[in-house]
């Protein structure tokens, strides 16, 4: 039994194409779809009334926090994240499902997949979160994206969730947590197709830039200054 929380902020572009893809999925148990938008100015919410379980409203202050509201009002024991601009392949619960019959795993993080743009996306997105990421996790360092991530739920709310006072990297601060207190997991199999309009507007060279100052500053634990979500239009 699984509960998926979707933040939102004027995504009427996507969340249609998100939510029916999560409408779509082969798994036979019982899960529920929670979106909860920071009052968006578009039809967000009202095209989410089509298809979730419940749509909730929070005033915009950060995906972190929207996840972590989703999550309190979650029935199911296991918490799955998505953003709205991904796609979910037809297994993506049932892989959770079945990764989580190891009643050791406390966190579970998958790989990012492009969807859409030309053979230099699909290379970076293969190199940067994909094998970067099961790479990084052989030495310890956990990177689990908040848009492909589930945690068991009693788990989540020990550690109080994601910090909202942090502006970046917040789920990779969430998941190095989460890791002193149980196994965690990065399946190569369990994926989404996100949006490569972060990349578009930013490029990929300032994107790798900003990514890496945050890995320093983490390694070191030093405060993490980038604010990208700010710098992302919707």
């Amino acid at each position: 039994m699984i509960s998926v929380v979707i933040p939102t902020l004027n995504e009427e572009k996507f969340v249609r194409m998100c939510l029916e893809s999560l409408k779509k999925q082969d798994y036979k148990g019982e899960y529920e779809i929670i979106l909860v938008d920071g009052h968006s100015t578009d039809k967000t919410a009202s095209i989410a009334k089509e298809y979730t379980d419940r749509v909730l409203l929070l005033p915009p202050k950060g995906p972190g926090m929207a996840r972590n509201y989703g999550a309190t009002q979650a029935k199911y024991p296991v918490v799955a994240f998505i953003d709205a601009d991904c796609l979910a392949p037809p297994n993506w619960l049932s892989r959770v499902e079945e990764d989580f019959r190891d009643p050791k795993l406390v966190g579970l993080g998958g790989v990012l997949r492009p969807q859409e743009g030309l053979a230099l996306d699909k290379v970076m997105f293969k190199v940067n979160s994909d094998w970067w990421v099961r790479l990084s996790a052989i030495f310890g360092i956990y990177q689990l994206y908040g848009n492909c991530c589930a945690y068991r739920k009693d788990k989540f709310f020990e550690l109080k969730g994601f910090d909202t006072n942090v502006s970046f990297w917040e789920d990779t601060e969430l998941s190095m947590r989460m890791k002193k207190i149980g196994k965690l997991h990065i399946d190569g199999g369990w994926w989404v197709e996100t949006s490569t309009r972060r990349f578009r507007q930013m490029g990929y060279p300032k994107v790798f830039w900003v990514n890496l100052k945050a890995f320093v500053s983490f390694s070191l634990h030093r405060p993490i200054k980038t604010k990208y979500f700010q710098e992302i239009e919707h």
